[in-house]
């Protein structure tokens, strides 16, 4: 047996240890791990995807035994998911392809076919598979799918014998023609009771209004709208359409989108989160969340015209984690953020680095969030002009102790992992606990899962091809006991 081999089976299946409170397990694969990875809890796996070039890949891998094998991809396959389908055990592994929606067999060599639809997907690219949310839960106990379409989003509702219904919702795909080449893009879905009648709905956003397809009491959806008479404002797409080649100017103009239809307070009655941002310039724009409460009145479900609570950043968000941080019930902020401005850009140019903002909003007791941000963590993104690309470091929250308080996981450079652990008055403690190990260049797609059953979760760091030679092609789980 060669050197080289004899280490890539220690990178496999070695247990390394390198603090007292965190079990590194390390499993090399046979291509980059720079796709996506699809956890299915009850048959204690991932699937995991990769690309180059060239070529696709999509790896399961074993957690009990920290091995992979490669699975057969369908040829028409474009994005991949997991579902729980009628008379098969747990997760399936389903795909979305050119002619929809298709599940692996049990030995994973082959794809059956279980929705033959068209979509707005009609062009493979054969070189990328991800994970796509095409899969919905509507509270039957197995999973729905939704395709969206040009004109149509196919809605199938699974029956228990297997079958499907079909529902052609009357909503269409966005459309932009900023270049010569059209742009088609699906609208986002949200899944909410919208009517507060105990059933999930099906809610989009088109030409400034809420369009309801409600689901009737024989689990049945309605093919055509309701629009909501909420008097929340929201931007059209005309509006919200800031070019300067349709002789619109950027300055003072409001942008409402709407982010999300959830719980906010914990009553039990959907809230909206509606984004605004405010333009200045093409570069310098501000974001708020305002929060409308939702309340029930005998018309039914209703919100106030104005914000009954909001936050305000002036920084351009990189994302948005909303989430019950401190297991109290309430939703609570989570906003990586950066500037920019021409002060960030000259940064680039001369350090090649941004600063990065981790702020973090708490709801109170009154339903308040604060003008100030509860708890603020910064971090480095790393930016190289000469490869067009930028690395962003390791944050995520992670339920490490199993009781529902998110812990904070930062890296610093790519040798250290900072843990701040949840704290009552300040959410995480001052001081970190600190552990020396292998961190990816790229933490962007580092995740959290509970891997192992026990109730906390545990962190999964992939290492891509542009890794360093002794990390490259693998996969890292973190496994916090």
């Amino acid at each position: 047996m060669n050197k080289y081999l004899l280490t890539l089976l220690l990178c496999c299946f070695t247990t390394l240890t390198y603090a007292s409170t965190i079990t590194t397990q390390i499993l090399q694969l046979p291509h980059p791990p720079n796709g996506s990875v699809v956890h299915l809890p009850e048959q204690q796996q991932l699937a995991v995807s990769g690309f180059s070039q060239f070529q696709r890949w999509l790896s399961l891998v074993d957690l009990t035994t920290y091995s992979s094998c490669l699975l057969a991809i369908p040829d028409d396959a474009q994005y991949f998911s997991q579902a729980r389908l009628a008379g098969k055990a747990g997760q399936s592994l389903v795909f979305l392809g050119l002619g929809g929606v298709s599940v692996l067999t049990a030995d994973g060599s082959a794809a059956q076919r279980i929705i033959s639809s068209e979509s707005i997907y009609r062009v493979l690219d054969k070189n990328r598979l991800r994970q796509a949310d095409f899969t919905v839960d509507l509270g039957s106990g197995l999973t729905d799918f939704l395709l969206p379409d040009f004109q149509h989003t196919h809605l199938y509702r699974q029956q228990a014998d297997g079958s499907f219904v079909h529902y052609p919702l009357t909503i269409s795909a966005q459309m932009r023609s900023w270049r010569n080449s059209p742009d088609y893009t699906p609208r986002r879905h949200y899944i909410a009771d919208a009517n507060h009648d105990g059933r999930p709905d099906i809610v989009f956003v088109a030409e400034g209004k809420f369009q309801l397809f409600l689901q009737q009491v024989n689990g049945s959806f309605t093919t055509l709208p309701l629009i909501a008479d909420w008097p929340v404002q929201l931007s059209t797409e005309q509006e919200a359409d800031q070019r300067n080649d349709a002789g619109r100017s950027y300055n003072g103009q409001n942008i409402d989108t709407l982010r999300d239809i959830v719980d906010i307070d914990g009553d039990g009655i959907v809230d909206l989160v509606i984004n605004r941002e405010q333009l200045a310039d093409a570069l310098e724009r501000n974001n708020s969340f305002r929060i409308h409460f939702g309340q029930l009145t005998e018309q039914g479900l209703s919100f106030n015209a104005e914000p009954d609570t909001f936050i305000t950043t002036d920084t351009s968000p990189i994302d948005v984690v909303i989430d019950d941080f401190n297991a109290d019930g309430r939703k609570d902020f989570y906003i990586p953020s950066t500037h920019f401005g021409v002060g960030t850009i000259i940064r680039v140019l001369l350090r090649g680095s941004a600063n990065l903002d981790i702020d973090f909003y708490l709801l109170s007791k009154d339903r308040q969030y604060p003008q100030k941000a509860d708890f603020r963590q910064q971090a480095t993104i790393d930016v190289s002009i000469g490869n067009l690309r930028y690395d962003m470091p390791l944050f995520l929250l992670a339920d490490t102790q199993g009781n529902g308080h998110k812990s904070l996981l930062v890296g610093d450079g790519t040798e250290e992992l900072r843990l701040y652990q949840h704290e009552e008055k300040r959410l995480f403690s001052r001081r970190a606990e600190r552990f020396k190990l292998s961190l990816p260049r790229d933490a962007s797609r580092a995740q959290v899962f509970d891997l192992n059953g026990d109730g906390k979760e545990d962190l999964v760091l992939p290492f891509d091809a542009q890794e360093a030679e002794q990390q490259r092609n693998q996969l890292h789980f973190l496994l916090i006991p």
